[in-house]
């Protein structure tokens, strides 16, 4: 099936329907908007490498203070994080100290908060690897270009050579048709300069994002507070049991009051012997008790569930367990 085309959007530019073909250099035309929107893109450069700048400035003084407050290299490097872990720690114990797992909920958020500061370095490091890269591309940013933007400053003298509008001898010798198609198979980008590797670093940055997220996002953990049924046969499903039991060994009535009592499905199934009742009936065969609540931290980490129950020290019922009601 075909594909739908596609409404067309509102001209950037009108065409010029009358008279294009006499158009003369000079004249009046719709492409002279083009020269609005260089003019307008012009305007927005400055205000941009200013962001740029800035942004550039903030990075360098906290990597600067970063640099400035890390041990020495025979130290370990990781002290510079001890205080925040102290922190961390310390709140960790406020909150959890009367819980049997402490130790194992300790080192599992110190695992949390390690990966997650190396998901952040490895984000730092591959969004300069790309700002590098575009700076890089970019001709005007050259290490050539800016000697020569300087040298231009020293001397402020302004190339003012201009290329000739002139034909040349060889140009004159061509037919009108070898004019038009003359150089329009060399590649624009001595004109408009390349984005080639501007590109690819964009895709390899997109290609590096999923890493990087599940980087930032490893062992990303939650509280679950639930509840445990324990679930037994209610005295009416029981006494039809026994009654359905007596009937087949020695024919004995069951009692329409005992037959009553329980609801039609259930006694099917008793009947055919079954073990398992379905969830919908569990109401009509069994007295639930509830017994929690109770906590865990769970995380996932490569797609498999991991839990640290955060039972209090004396969580220690006796033994046998009996829930209350039973």
């Amino acid at each position: 099936m075909p594909r739908k085309p596609t409404p067309p959007s509102d001209r950037k530019y009108d065409e010029m329907q009358k008279g294009k073909t006499y158009w003369h250099p000079g004249e009046d035309h719709p492409m002279d908007k083009l020269a609005e929107e260089l003019e307008q893109l012009r305007e927005r450069i400055p205000g941009q490498l200013e962001q740029l700048r800035a942004s550039a400035q903030q990075t360098e003084q906290r990597l600067r203070a970063i640099l400035e407050a890390m041990p020495n290299a025979t130290d370990d490097p990781t002290a510079l994080f001890a205080p925040a872990e102290h922190a961390a720690v310390a709140t960790v114990i406020e909150r959890f100290h009367n819980r049997k797992h402490l130790g194992h909920l300790l080192t599992i958020f110190q695992i949390q908060r390690a990966g997650r500061t190396l998901g952040r370095l490895q984000a730092i490091g591959a969004a300069l690897d790309l700002a590098n890269g575009l700076l890089e591309e970019e001709e005007a940013f050259s290490a050539e270009s800016l000697a020569t933007w300087r040298t231009f400053l020293q001397d402020q003298q302004e190339d003012t050579s201009a290329a000739t509008t002139e034909p040349s001898p060889e140009q004159l010798q061509l037919t009108k048709e070898e004019l038009r198609l003359q150089r329009i198979d060399e590649p624009l980008t001595p004109i408009v300069g390349s984005v080639e590797q501007s590109r690819q670093l964009l895709r390899d940055f997109e290609a590096h994002l999923p890493e990087l997220r599940r980087q930032l996002t490893a062992r990303q953990g939650w509280f679950e507070v639930f509840s445990v049924p324990k679930r037994r046969f209610k005295h009416e499903v029981i006494a039809y049991a026994r009654a359905l039991h007596a009937y087949q060994k020695k024919k004995k009535p069951i009692p329409a009051e005992v037959e009553q009592a329980v609801h039609p499905e259930v006694r099917r199934l008793i009947q055919a012997r079954v073990e398992t009742f379905p969830p919908a009936l569990r109401d009509e065969v069994y007295n639930t008790v509830y017994v929690g609540p109770y906590v865990k931290y769970r995380w996932t980490e490569a797609k498999q569930n991991y839990s640290i129950s955060l039972g209090l020290r004396d969580d220690y019922p006796p033994f046998p367990f009996v829930p209350e009601g039973f």
